[in-house]
């Protein structure tokens, strides 16, 4: 299954830590989201640039995987 989702907020950055720490201090869920669809077997594609908005693309297997621990925190 693939699930898009975009919007045309501000966007950002990769360099921004928004990805990749749990901990940022702007809210953003994504680390969240990126270790529950790597829970499911499946893999979150991020797209975004500032004042670009962001997409958003989880690929998720419909057959049932192995379960995986989340990723520690960087």
């Amino acid at each position: 299954m693939v699930l898009d989702v975009g919007d045309n907020g501000r966007g950002f950055t990769v360099e921004s830590g928004a990805v990749r720490s749990p901990h940022t201090v702007r809210g953003h869920g994504l680390p969240a989201i990126r270790a529950r669809v790597h829970q499911l077997g499946g893999t979150l594609t991020i797209e975004s640039a500032p004042g670009e908005g962001t997409v958003l693309s989880a690929e998720i297997p419909l057959a049932p995987t192995a379960l995986t621990a989340p990723e520690a925190p960087a």
